[in-house]
C-alpha cells in the first residue's frame, strides 16, 4: 500500500521523471505502478516511463535460500508487456548505477537522459552495503516532492533500518517506516545536475 501511495502522491507534470524499480522479479509492483499511473493521468497525458532493473538467470536471492530462474523473467514479460510506458534493464543494480550516466531513452523525439526520477523503489538485494549504495547513488536524483522506498529493510537483523535512522537529521527529506519498508518523501535535491 505504501508504494501504491507514494505512486499517486509523486509530482506530475507533462513531462514527468521516470520511475525506476531495482528488483522486478515477477513484475507484480510494477504492474500495480503502471495500472495506478494510468489511473492518475488523464488519457492524453503522457505517462512516466517506469524502468525495471533486473538481471534475472539463476542467480541467489539474497538472503534467502531461494534462485531466480526463467520463470520469473517470462511472468514479468507477460505481466508488464502491454505497457509501453515500460523499459526494462537485464543487468543488476551495481552496472545500472556506473552506466546510467550512459543510459538515455528516445521519447517523442527527444533523448531522455536518467537524471532524475519521481519515484525510486528498492527491491533488488537485500544486502544491506549493495542497498547502501544504491540509496546513495539515487538518492539525489529524485525530484522535490518525490519518493525513494526501500522494502524489507528488516532482513539482515534490520541493520539497513538502524543505518537509515543514524543518518535521517542529513537526509533531503522526511523518514518514515511503514512495517517492513522505509520511506523518504523528498523535500530538496542538493545538486540537480548530478
Amino acid at each position: 500500500m505504501e508504494l501504491a501511495r507514494a505512486v499517486v502522491a509523486a509530482p506530475r507534470s507533462a513531462d514527468p521523471p521516470p520511475f525506476l524499480e531495482i528488483g522486478t522479479r515477477a513484475g507484480g509492483s510494477a504492474l500495480l505502478t503502471l495500472r495506478l499511473l494510468d489511473l492518475v493521468y488523464p488519457r492524453s497525458a503522457r505517462r512516466p516511463l517506469l524502468l525495471t532493473v533486473d538481471p534475472y538467470g539463476s542467480l541467489p536471492y539474497p538472503g534467502a535460500t531461494f534462485q531466480y530462474d526463467d520463470g520469473h523473467y517470462r511472468d514479468m514479460k507477460r505481466a508488464l508487456s502491454g505497457y509501453p510506458n515500460h523499459v526494462h534493464y537485464m543487468m543488476d543494480s551495481e552496472l545500472f548505477l556506473q552506466q546510467r550516466k550512459q543510459l538515455y531513452l528516445w521519447r517523442a523525439g527527444a533523448r531522455v537522459d536518467l537524471r532524475a526520477f519521481s519515484l525510486v523503489y528498492l527491491d533488488g538485494s537485500h544486502d544491506p552495503d549493495m542497498v547502501w549504495s544504491e540509496i546513495e547513488g539515487l538518492l539525489p536524483l529524485i525530484i522535490p516532492g518525490g519518493y525513494l522506498i526501500v522494502d524489507d529493510t528488516d532482513w539482515f537483523d534490520g541493520t539497513l533500518r538502524r543505518r537509515l535512522e543514524a543518518v535521517a537529521p542529513d537526509l533531503p527529506g522526511t523518514l518514515r517506516h511503514h512495517g517492513k519498508q522505509a520511506i523518504i518523501r523528498i523535500h530538496s535535491r542538493p545538486d540537480p545536475c548530478r
